[in-house]
């Protein structure tokens, strides 16, 4: 136990995922642009762009904007004829329903917005003495437009102004359209005031976007990737965290060259079937010790036909995974994924996720990978965990649902990452290959003590 808790300090010490030493003013240097490899059959790619990635919510999402702006789109593209009026159609349904269901709220409303409370000065310049009284009076036109203008602002100015023709033909005088439309903007200015509106409001305009997203998905998947990408920002406007498509990626730069703080320079090591390559076939990574075992030995694996090094940038050929942090929201992006090719042709897809127990959203990551692969494992054959306990690499296979279920229940009781990782009952494994280094694998007989 000792000599383990010097591992972990070390790796505090050092800083690096690997636990290498901390390089100094290294840089980066000499990059070339890769482009898709011409060698990866396409099954890969395709197999690439099935998998489901997450997006984490706008801090100031627009749900109405982001229904009216999706709506526009989908007219545009020919996919749904007058896409704009059908969604402001359902909006005012939703407000409809609002109004019955908050009818007491808004009457209340309805009466602030048409009256104005004041008061007046009364001053005797030659005695000195001053006097205020209180007073209400009905609101003119100026204080209702002021009133309505500022409601647009919440439930959003386009669907005020369709609303209010709404109400006017529909609820008010026809012979005096004038006079109805003013009585439409006294309504809308009372919905304003009325704060359960613009939550129940957002909530169902988010509700029908994403219905229509999902209604439209393999059409707008044959559309051109710059129309695919309008679509794939108008998913990530969402106020929730989102499901989303990985963009196939088509030009990456990478530096070739390591400069060391005392000048001298090194080749970066280059790896071959990557997904994107140079003119030689090859990708050019600076993998710290452990990234880089992996690698190799996941490439030695017979059937290993493709690999992806994952943005660890938020971007749109970039997988990401959903965690909580403390009641945030937050995106672990896994280090690799890896594609095989089964013997009747089938392409596979393997999360395998190298990185350092020490730091401290280690556990909450860790979980996420876990819900993700309880949402989407079918997806893969594998998703692993992969941790470095001394000279011996361990994994948590999170396909197994006892490993999950030990995951999301112990690491409630669990802050320490290093005791999460000492698991007895792991059944040793060599993995077939003459790369793979000393591996444990978590199964389900797996279980969590000191």
């Amino acid at each position: 136990m000792l000599a383990q808790r010097k591992d972990v300090a070390k790796a505090l010490m050092s800083g690096g995922d690997g636990g290498d030493d901390l390089p100094g003013r290294r840089v980066l240097i000499n990059p070339v642009e890769l482009k898709p490899n011409p060698a990866i059959p396409e099954g890969v790619w395709d197999k690439l762009l099935a998998l489901p990635s997450q997006t984490l919510p706008k801090r100031h999402a627009r749900p109405v904007k982001r229904l009216t702006s999706l709506a526009h789109k989908l007219a545009v593209d020919g996919l749904l004829a007058d896409a704009g009026k059908l969604a402001h159609s359902e909006m005012h349904k939703v407000l409809n329903g609002i109004r019955a269901r908050y009818k007491t709220e808004i009457e209340a409303a309805r009466k602030s917005a048409m009256t104005v409370e004041g008061k007046s000065l009364k001053a005797d310049l030659k005695g000195g003495a001053m006097t205020f009284d209180d007073f209400l009076e009905e609101a003119d036109y100026a204080v209702i437009k002021d009133a309505y203008r500022r409601a647009g602002r919440a439930i959003s100015p386009d669907l005020a102004t369709t609303y209010s023709d709404y109400l006017a033909r529909h609820e008010g005088k026809t012979d005096d359209m004038e006079t109805a439309l003013m009585e439409a903007h006294v309504s809308i200015a009372a919905l304003g005031l009325v704060p359960q509106v613009r939550e129940t409001l957002e909530a169902e305009a988010e509700k029908l976007a994403n219905q229509w997203l999902t209604r439209f998905r393999v059409e707008i998947k044959d559309l051109s990737d710059e129309r695919q990408d309008v679509y794939r920002q108008i998913r990530e406007m969402s106020a929730n965290p989102m499901d989303v498509d990985l963009a196939r990626p088509t030009s990456w730069m990478q530096a070739t060259t390591i400069r060391e703080a005392n000048g001298t320079e090194t080749p970066l090591p280059t790896f071959e079937r990557h997904l994107l390559c140079d003119e030689q076939g090859l990708f050019p990574e600076d993998l710290n010790s452990w990234e880089g075992e992996v690698v190799r030995a996941e490439l030695g694996r017979s059937g290993t036909v493709a690999w992806y090094r994952n943005p660890s940038r938020a971007s749109q050929d970039s997988l990401g995974i959903i965690y909580d942090d403390g009641g945030e929201p937050k995106i672990v992006r896994p280090d690799f994924v890896f594609f095989g090719q089964q013997g009747d042709g089938t392409i596979t897809a393997d999360i395998v996720d190298p990185h350092g127990i020490q730091f401290g959203d280690a556990i909450p990551k860790l979980k996420g990978l876990a819900q993700y692969a309880e949402r989407f494992g079918d997806q893969y054959r594998r998703i692993d965990a992969v941790a470095k306990i001394g000279d011996t690499f361990r994994v948590l296979d999170l396909k197994e649902a006892a490993t999950r279920a030990a995951v999301l229940a112990d690491l409630e009781r669990r802050t320490d990452p290093w005791l999460v990782l000492q698991i007895n009952g792991w059944p040793k494994l060599k993995r077939s290959s003459p790369h793979t280094p000393n591996v444990n694998i978590c199964s389900a007989k797996c279980r969590w003590t000191r």
